[in-house]
């Protein structure tokens, strides 16, 4: 009888060996390869990739940073070189992103996202640009600045002014507004603060009324989605949970 017991344990031994170990889930996040301080940052330590990685962390679900110019990282979700991206809600993209939604019609859950962001306008001082919240003013033929590969909201073809959005990174942008190349430049409040301290603080400055706020969600593939649902939804709930109050 004993024979026959070590005999089964050695046999169960052998099968556990043969039985491939459950694979870890891997979430491929891309990154814009510029700075969206202090939210995303090329080196992964972004304020919202830390929220991500935490909120995996409780789940066992590994994070991928990857680095990309923000629209092949658009791209590279639709492909499927990418999982997930952070990024506003942009209800084009619903064809191939997935965003915690919720309502219905469905909307997109801010409960579930990572925060509000403040975008505001800024001109070189002594300008007479002006934004009243609706429209700018006194733009003139100058073109209004904007990040490359960025979504702001607004739709910025509507506003009658011209765009420049040749920039791909918030420090090119504050260049061309502080030589005059543009007019005016719409940018994220707390990069803009940034430029100001380092470098542009005596000859650009913010406008009172803010562009817009917007907020930002953790994006899947809907790929991924279809592969890892309540993976994904838990990950959402996570994120709502270590969200700061009032963000």
């Amino acid at each position: 009888m004993r024979n026959a017991v070590r005999r089964w344990v050695g046999a169960m031994a052998v099968l556990a060996l043969m039985v491939p170990a459950a694979q870890a889930v891997t979430l491929r996040l891309c990154t814009a390869d510029s700075s969206f301080y202090p939210y995303t940052l090329p080196d992964g330590n972004g304020l919202f990739q830390q929220a991500v990685r935490a909120a995996a962390r409780e789940l066992d679900l590994q994070v991928d940073n990857r680095i990309a110019p923000r629209a092949r990282c658009l791209q590279d979700t639709r492909s499927g070189q990418a999982d997930a991206l952070v990024g506003i809600y942009a209800p084009e993209r619903r064809a191939w992103l997935a965003y915690p939604m919720r309502g219905e019609p469905p909307q997109p859950d801010a409960e579930r996202g990572l925060g509000a962001v403040r975008f505001l306008v800024y001109r070189r001082i002594g300008s007479p640009v002006s934004w009243d919240g609706q429209r700018f003013l006194q733009v003139g033929d100058e073109p209004v600045g904007v990040q490359f590969g960025f979504a702001y909201g607004v739709p910025l073809d509507r506003l009658e002014v011209l765009i420049d959005d040749k920039a791909t990174s918030a420090d090119q942008l504050f260049a061309k507004l502080d030589r005059g190349r543009i007019a005016a430049v719409v940018m994220q409040e707390a990069q803009g603060r940034q430029l100001l301290a380092r470098q542009y603080g005596a000859r650009i400055e913010p406008l009172e009324t803010p562009f817009n706020v917007l907020r930002f969600y953790l994006i899947v593939s809907r790929d991924f989605q279809s592969r890892h649902p309540e993976l994904v939804n838990k990950l959402w709930r996570n994120l709502g949970a270590q969200r700061p109050a009032g963000r």
